[in-house]
């Protein structure tokens, strides 16, 4: 991926300001992009989205409070604790859709497109991960302790909240504005 991937969308806008002194800013000269749907299924969108990276951080949070075997099993215990990382990004998307509003640039359609689905999709894979290994501990016979029950209902939750915020991203797909 180009690092200046959006350079032709923006022009560098010179002034001078009341010491004589050259000031540099910059002004978006792309194309406006607007959501492909309509304002309701939007509006829905928006805020199931909102509400999965909500309940999804409830349920990493309330994971991690009781002791139990399944953190300190470091498959498990990784590959949850780095479930955090892509639902911070994909929490960043979820307010930016209440902050940006149409039309928008190009770089907030691009985020929606690419960005948000794949954010969500490592959510559920690492959290799968943490549930799929909780339940072949069990399986095996090892220790469990009485966390480890909250510890698979968060994860399951967690998983659960990914999946319906992954599916809203199509809600939310964009196109040029004409």
């Amino acid at each position: 991926m180009s690092r200046n991937r959006y350079v032709g969308d923006y022009r560098i806008v010179e002034s001078i300001d009341g010491r004589g002194r050259v000031k540099s800013d910059y002004e978006y000269i792309g194309a406006p992009w607007v959501y492909a749907a309509d304002g309701q299924t939007v509006k829905a969108a928006r805020m199931r989205v909102a509400a999965c990276c909500a309940a999804g951080w409830l349920a990493w949070v309330a994971a991690l409070l009781p002791v139990s075997a399944a953190m300190r099993a470091l498959v498990i215990a990784l590959s949850f604790a780095f479930a955090a990382l892509p639902l911070a990004l994909a929490s960043g998307i979820a307010v930016s859709l209440f902050r940006e509003k149409p039309p928008f640039e190009h770089r907030h359609a691009d985020r929606l497109e690419n960005r948000a689905p794949a954010c969500t999709f490592f959510v559920a894979l690492l959290g799968g991960v943490a549930l799929i290994g909780e339940a072949v501990n069990a399986l095996r016979g090892a220790e469990l302790l009485p966390g480890d029950g909250i510890f698979a209902a968060c994860a399951a939750v967690l998983v659960a909240c990914a999946v319906v915020c992954h599916r809203q991203w199509k809600r939310l797909r964009c196109r040029e504005a004409e």
